[in-house]
């Protein structure tokens, strides 16, 4: 039995499919710019990282080059995606008064940021070994 057993192992091992962590790819779709310039920060997050800013996967994306942004590799799970467009590419969020950002923004399912960013629950969408398509409007 052991021998059995052993040599479903190494079959399986052979072929690839024991141990192998599955991975997914996320598509983040960006609507609701007006102004073309700048460059869109994009950053996706699981729950741990969500109040942290401590992402698990980001990139940069110049708004002349369109408005979607791949990922590749992601465990499949629960995440939450943050963005804002970078009009004058300091690399910062821009705020005014009271601290409310003066340059666009906006979160995965369109979670709203009354009284400050939204919580991750509110942002949260899971992501299969499918992937996932994710469309953000900026406010």
């Amino acid at each position: 039995m052991k021998r059995i057993l052993n040599s479903v192992i190494a079959a399986g091992l052979a072929a690839g499919i024991v141990g192998q962590a599955a991975a997914a790819d996320l598509t983040v779709r960006i609507e609701g710019v007006e102004d073309a310039a700048g460059t869109f920060h994009v950053a996706v997050f699981d729950a741990d990282g969500w109040q942290t800013n401590d992402d698990v996967a980001g990139g940069l994306l110049a708004v002349q080059e369109g408005t979607e942004l791949a990922f590749s590799g992601l465990a499949p799970g629960a995440y939450g995606i943050k963005i804002y467009q970078d009009i004058n590419d300091n690399g910062e969020l821009n705020l005014g008064l009271l601290g409310i950002p003066s340059e666009p923004f906006g979160f995965s399912n369109d979670a709203s940021a009354r009284m400050g960013p939204p919580k991750f629950k509110q942002a949260r969408f899971e992501l299969t070994e499918a992937g996932a398509v994710q469309t953000v409007t900026l406010q």
